[in-house]
């Protein structure tokens, strides 16, 4: 199994490039793409001298008729910009600001309970993004600070937090399509698809954008990054009690005491001669010789 160390590492990578990824996506405006065949648009215009006549202002000043891009509050043009709009320029595109986020009001008086429910989910998706966003940002500041330590409660304390993030990103991604599904679906009213001129429809493709997938790649690599979190906090505590039991050890090995020690019959454990002395052979002393330690004494005198 992995060291704690490895998979505090990997953790913090994941994290790393899950932040950096939802971050992009967040800040991007290509979440969905309407790709307008303008050249097949205006042509049907000119062979259709009424629906020319009726289109002829919308075919250039209104956005449905251009190639756009949605982002999370912008809508940018990549190719052909629609005029008296009142573009900015965001990373060398032109761009407005969505009004649907912040309608006046005497064009919310107007809306339908549709419309509204579409209005109030819109701002919840992008209130839920951003909660994500910080709670990760928080996260790795305690992860940091738990790495540092090597604290068991708080690396399951960033694990959880960081699944509360994924839980967040999920929750807005879900009302992100919701409205999208209301857009396209629902609401038959301008500027939604269902009240679009036919024509307006044939030559429109709708894709998701590269935003879009790098969100969900985003958002995976932080639910991996809390996995790893979990294993860390399981690890931890795993090293923990062997580096208690390693501490502990000899306080629990058998103890045995010197006066339990059995003595063989007719042995000397200390080094002293024999009682009584034994007989005397010609030419050899009555006791061995004293200058040996028996294992019970400190050493002849």
């Amino acid at each position: 199994m992995w060291s704690s160390p490895m998979l505090l590492s990997a953790s913090t990578v994941f994290a790393l490039l899950g932040l950096a990824l939802v971050v992009i996506a967040g800040v991007s405006d290509n979440w969905l793409e309407y790709q307008v065949d303008r050249k097949n648009l205006q042509n049907a215009l000119r062979r259709q001298s009424d629906l020319g006549t009726r289109l002829k202002d919308a075919s250039v000043t209104n956005p449905l008729y251009f190639t756009r891009t949605y982002g999370k509050i912008h809508i940018c043009f990549p190719e052909d910009v629609p005029s008296e709009i009142g573009s900015f320029s965001k990373f060398g595109g032109a761009c407005i600001t969505n009004p649907d986020y912040f309608p006046d009001a005497e064009q919310r008086d107007r809306y339908n309970a549709v419309q509204i429910q579409r209005l109030w989910f819109m701002r919840a998706e992008v209130v839920s993004y951003i909660a994500g966003v910080c709670i990760i940002a928080l996260c790795l500041l305690c992860g940091i600070v738990g790495c540092y330590r090597r604290s068991a409660k708080m690396t399951l304390a960033t694990a959880l937090f960081l699944f509360f993030a994924v839980l967040f990103l999920v929750v807005s991604m879900a009302l992100w399509h919701y409205v999208d599904y209301i857009e396209r679906r629902l609401l038959e009213v301008p500027p939604f698809y269902r009240s679009w001129e036919q024509i307006l429809r044939q030559t429109t493709r709708i894709n998701f954008g590269w935003s879009y997938i790098v969100a969900w790649v985003g958002i995976g690599f932080i639910f991996f990054a809390a996995i790893f979190l979990l294993f860390s906090y399981k690890a931890i505590k795993d090293e923990e009690e062997q580096i208690y039991e390693s501490k502990h050890a000899a306080y629990f090995q058998q103890y045995y005491d010197k006066s339990l020690v059995p003595v063989s019959y007719g042995g000397n454990p200390y080094g002293y001669g024999y009682y009584p002395p034994p007989s005397t052979y010609y030419g050899h002393p009555s006791y061995g010789p004293s200058n040996y330690y028996g294992y019970l004494s400190y050493g002849a005198q």
